[in-house]
């Protein structure tokens, strides 16, 4: 039945949908694009939050031939493919280029759907035959959708029904335990009954099948290549297009047969045998919602065929189409009904209050029921409060959500009323999703890596050797130094060796074990480390001392600039607002860093700490490194405080002479509230009449000359310092209360992931994406980041897209000559930029959206996170191609780069460490340029802890220099068994986190996250975190020699140790005779443990040989 709704466009397509969507198992809606998809799911939801409403993302508009790809687009349909096949009435709204690409036969498809609950009768091996047939990869560590790991009696599966991964727990074949998991850490979330598999992939074809289809695809490539021999003949040809042909058949060979690939069989799915199928054959009891067919029309992409858009209305039963206006429809021969809906859009209010009253006043009169949408409770009471004062009540209700547009529908008498239409352009309230907290400690080494041992130095890790020592198997790291020197270093000492992290790309040297140079390395960064902590402490109490000016409480006019802000704050901005007043309102001059990627919001934030300024009469600066920055911000704050009386003015190379001389009088008068400028604004000629704000960008990049100005003027004044780049959350506590830091860390809730490819670098697919970009009127970067050839390469794509206009840009470039190249692709005056890696990362620039990166396999994975962060910053969607040369061999350094590159696009633990090495770096920038040759010389991960050190040692607390080392001997076999932890990543994670035990709840934490992980633990693994607890307070108490001698254990200690009256007696009470004292200058114990458990006892003893002696019982000794 086709039935055709007429007069209806927007919020009132979701108010109808809402109406139907219940009477059928599911709901497929069609729309013209991507944007009205995610409007209208909005709104559907906000009509029906009881129902799950998906929006599938649109689809790539031409095909090409990658090696991987971000699985953000594949989830997503997986979900909706699966949604529309079920009975829980799920709605999924899909773009038309999204809907057309053909996909699997639903039988097949539901063939690798599987229902797990607990207590069924599983055979795991089976289990792990099922994933794989159904696209699952094994990967040692799950994380990513389409993995799943295996450890003993535990699988862990992230289906892509699934928000989190799942661990499943057996006992035997029984399944005894099922429990979501953090995919980041790895620990169990909560326990569930039952949970979905469904495909990894949209098509899994059987091994036979693949041949089949491989015949035709080569009988395909091979006619393509005869016509261009044919062709080369007549035409003397030489554009490489033969064996590019040839290259990309043997790349498609391999990925087919050895699969690695799983993603890209179903854009090949035309040459199998498979019956042809599109989403809507999924449905039984379905209703497909056909949203305006004329725009869907139009925006069918060129390559499909629209034909098969227009077989829909044949093969489905129940249809709804909705119009704007009653028209003739393509494809549908005969309605079978046409109703006529009269309904309308609300009229925007434009913030004014009392034509709202005065209309819902009206509304009310005439029998309507009203409903006023705030996008919060806050706001709704805002509203409520001003209608209740003008005596307006009746049948109105005041409802919280989003809706795009409000309606009015004459037949029902019913009114909505959005937020949108109050306040136009005013900010939504988006769900916050529970954010993730990315505390990445991921020391994750491979073979080859290279390492930092604190006390020998530099070396290569060569892996984990098993060595016998007194008839006892342990597990060794192996580690070469300089020259042959090799040291089998033992486990228990993980937690003084580090993955070292340098400069990218550039191999450290490795250390000497003789001779005394890394003892001198260390000494140095150790003084020079001690000195900026010194100066940091300096600074801090100078400022203490000096005082400040206390700002006022916030203000009615601070409420109002900050209702004003078009977007809803993240947690992360509301934070730091917070934490940033509370600084300024303090009489001691603020010192804080703001932290947060490009795009999060750091701006709005440093614009209310601004405000708070002004709006009390004193002067602020915004101080950017470079012109073009200063130049973002001037426009992008003069548009934010224009409905506020301040005089704001740029100070940068973009004024001339007289208008700086003009700028710079109105600053000394104090008619100026705030100026944006590069270091001009330090000069000597600009003085202030009263400055109470300085907010830098990106201080890092500014010169030692200027660093020095800023810190004469950050004694007395207020300092906010912005930075873009991350750092580890170990140094921002240990500097609490010398350098304040802010994070933001949650990206705007509107983002769209990049979606990401890598693939071979090829001519045509870059003409292909470059015309594609700027088709949609948009920009794109091209990254070589070599200076010689990259005119070559500009050349190139000038020939490929000859409409295009092409800007270089590369570090030798003078400062100005590069700004112009910047602010010409800024002001679209050209429309590819070709850049090396120099170029601006502070720069917003929403217009371009798509970054192709030449050779990205000789980057490193932090750089290309960062570089492909460019992209993807307002609600366009972006894409970024990551390319290699294809070569014939690759060697084995650059196969196991693209690999690294593979696991980075899927968001898997490569993305990890790239955080993690982004943040450490970030450590660097904070505490300044001159740190570089340190860092270098003992790694980010070492100096940070030298920082923690020099900090915690100033604050008066203690400091263990080096560990006074505990010799322990027991007659008990302790290490990690390779049954228990196979995968030798794994196994060096867990023996770092068991050298990093300290006390007694670290020792249970780490029981619980190995049990949770691999099962239950075999006695030599707990002995291992037994003797690692017994380790830590053995240092702790100043134990030389802990020492099994048949029945008996002997303890011995240092001169200097922290063993107190107070703690021998307790033992003494506790343990009785088992425990024996023997005085003298170093006292010594002995204790009797028979047989059993001596570990046990051991720990026992030294937990109560720690005890503090409480307060009061020292008062009554007094």
């Amino acid at each position: 039945m086709i039935i055709n709704f007429t007069g209806v466009s927007g919020s009132r397509v979701a108010y109808l949908a809402s109406k139907e969507i219940k009477n059928y198992n599911s709901t497929l809606i069609v729309v013209s694009s991507g944007l009205v998809a995610d409007r209208l799911r909005e709104d559907i939801s906000f009509f029906v939050p009881d129902i799950s409403v998906q929006a599938l993302p649109e689809k790539e508009d031409f095909h090409f031939l990658y090696e991987a790809r971000d699985k953000d687009e594949l989830v997503r349909r997986i979900r909706g493919m699966e949604s529309l096949a079920g009975t829980s009435h799920d709605v999924v709204i899909v773009p038309i280029s999204a809907l057309l690409p053909p996909v699997d036969e639903k039988a097949h498809f539901l063939k690798y759907r599987r229902m797990l609950r607990l207590g069924d009768e599983v055979d795991p091996d089976e289990l792990k035959n099922f994933l794989v047939q159904a696209g699952y990869e094994y990967n040692s560590v799950t994380s990513a959708p389409g993995e799943f790991s295996g450890r003993g009696d535990i699988i862990d599966v992230y289906s892509p029904s699934m928000e989190n991964p799942v661990r499943i727990e057996f006992f035997d074949t029984e399944i005894d335990s099922l429990r979501t998991f953090d995919s980041v850490s790895q620990r169990s979330v909560e326990s569930i009954s039952q949970f979905q598999i469904v495909p990894a992939v949209e098509f899994m074809p059987e091994p036979e099948a693949v041949e089949k289809a491989l015949v035709r695809i080569e009988k395909e490539y091979r006619k393509r290549i005869d016509e261009l021999k044919e062709q080369r003949e007549k035409e003397n040809l030489k554009d490489g297009r033969i064996e590019r042909y040839e290259e990309e058949l043997g790349r498609v060979r391999e990925m087919f047969r050895n699969r690695t690939n799983l993603p890209i069989f179903s854009e090949y799915i035309s040459y199998f045998d498979v019956p042809e199928t599109r989403m809507w054959n999924y449905m039984d009891n379905g209703l497909v919602l056909v949203y305006d067919p004329a725009r869907i029309g139009e925006a069918i992409p060129e390559y499909q065929d629209k034909d098969s858009f227009l077989r829909m209305y044949r093969e489905c039963e129940n249809i709804r189409i909705t119009t704007p206006f009653p028209e003739r429809i393509e494809g549908v021969d005969r309605l079978d009904e046409i109703q006529n809906i009269e309904s309308r859009p609300v009229a925007p209010f434009n913030g004014q209050l009392q034509m709202l009253a005065s209309s819902v006043k009206g509304y009310l009169k005439k029998g309507y029921e009203v409903h006023l949408v705030s996008s919060t409770e806050e706001r709704g009471a805002r509203l409520r409060e001003y209608l209740d004062e003008g005596g307006i009540h009746g049948n109105l209700l005041y409802d919280t959500g989003n809706l795009s547009a409000g309606l009015i529908l004459e037949e029902e008498r019913l009114c909505y009323i959005s937020e949108n239409d109050i306040f136009p352009g005013q900010k939504k309230a988006l769900r916050r999703k529970k954010k993730k907290s990315p505390s990445i400690d991921f020391s994750d080494l491979q073979k080859g890596d290279y390492v930092v041992h604190e006390v020998h130095g530099i070396g290569r890790f060569e892996g984990i050797k098993t060595l016998e020592t007194d008839g006892e198997a342990k597990d060794y790291l192996k580690i070469h130094y300089a020259g042959s020197d090799v040291l089998y270093i033992p486990t228990e000492q993980l937690d003084i060796i580090q993955r070292y992290i340098g400069n990218e790309g550039n191999a450290p040297r490795l250390s000497k074990l003789s001779g005394g140079e890394w003892r001198r390395t260390r000494d140095r960064v150790r003084k020079s480390v001690m000195e900026i902590a010194e100066d940091l402490v300096k600074l801090y109490a100078e400022r203490e001392a000096a005082g400040g000016y206390a700002f006022s409480k916030d203000t009615v006019w601070q409420r109002e600039f900050e209702d004003d802000f078009p977007y809803t704050e993240t947690e992360d901005q509301l934070q730091a607002i917070a934490e940033i007043k509370e600084d300024m309102e303090k009489p001691l001059p603020m010192d804080r860093l703001l932290c947060g990627d490009v795009g999060y919001g750091k701006t709005e934030v440093a614009a209310r700490a601004i405000f708070k300024c002004i709006s009390e009469g004193r002067q602020a600066v915004l101080l950017a490194p470079t012109t073009l920055l200063a130049d973002q911000h001037y426009h992008t704050l003069k548009a934010r405080f224009e409905k506020f009386p301040f005089e704001i003015e740029m100070l940068s190379r973009f004024r001339t002479d007289a208008e700086q001389t003009k700028i710079i009088e109105k600053l000394k008068k104090g008619t100026l509230d705030l100026v944006i400028g590069t270091h001009r604004v330090l000069s000597d000629d600009v003085k202030y009449k009263d400055l109470g704000l300085l907010v830098i960008d990106e201080e890092q990049r500014f010169g030692v000359k200027h660093k020095e100005k800023i810190k004469m003027l950050r004694k007395n004044i207020d300092v906010l310092t912005l930075s873009a780049t991350p750092i580890p959350r170990t140094l921002n506590m240990s500097l609490t209360g010398i350098k304040n830091i802010s994070t933001i860390e949650e990206p705007p809730q509107d983002r769209l992931p990049v979606q990401t490819y890598v693939t071979p670098e090829d001519e045509t697919l870059i003409q292909e994406v470059i015309e594609r970009e700027l088709n949609r009127n948009g920009q794109v970067f091209v990254i070589y980041n070599r200076i010689k050839g990259i005119r070559k390469v500009a050349e190139t794509i000038q020939e490929l897209v000859p409409q295009a206009r092409v800007g270089v840009g590369h570090g030798r470039l003078d400062e100005r000559s590069l700004e112009n190249v910047m602010v010409d692709f800024v002001e679209h005056r050209t429309d590819v930029l070709v850049s090396t890696t120099i170029i601006e990362t502070g720069i917003d620039i929403p217009n371009a959206n798509t970054i192709i990166i030449l050779d990205a396999d000789r980057m490193g994975l932090s750089q290309l996170y960062q570089l492909r962060g460019r992209v993807g910053r307002s609600d366009t969607l972006a894409y970024a191609y990551l390319t290699y040369k294809p070569e014939k061999v690759l060697t084995e350094i650059a196969r196991k780069r693209l690999a690294a590159i593979r696991e980075f696009t899927e968001f898997g633990a490569g993305f990890k460490l790239a955080m993690r090495d982004l943040e450490l770096r970030g450590a660097g920038n904070v505490l300044g340029e001159a740190q570089h040759g340190h860092i270098e010389g003992i790694g980010y991960e070492l100096y940070c802890k030298e920082i923690e050190r020099a900090v915690s040692r100033l604050k008066g607390e203690d400091v263990t220099e080096s560990r006074s080392e505990s010799t322990l001997e027991f007659n008990v076999p302790a290490r990690i068994p390779k049954q228990y932890i196979g995968d030798e990543t794994l196994k060096l994670q867990a023996y770092k986190k068991i050298a990093q035990i300290e006390t007694e709840e670290d020792a249970d934490d780490v029981m619980e996250e190995m049990m949770d992980r691999y099962g239950d633990m075999p006695e030599v693994m707990v002995n291992l975190i037994r003797i690692a607890e017994i380790r830590s307070a053995s240092e702790r108490l100043g134990i030389e020699i802990l020492k099994q001698l048949g029945n008996r254990v002997q303890i011995t200690f240092y001169e200097t140790n922290r063993i107190t009256a107070y703690g021998l007696v307790m033992a003494t009470q506790a343990l009785g005779k088992k425990l024996t004292i023997q005085s003298g200058k170093i006292p010594s114990l002995s204790l009797f443990v028979g047989t059993n458990d001596v570990l046990k006892q051991v720990l026992t003893l030294l937990r109560i040989l720690q005890k503090k002696e409480p307060e009061e019982q020292k008062e009554e000794l007094r």
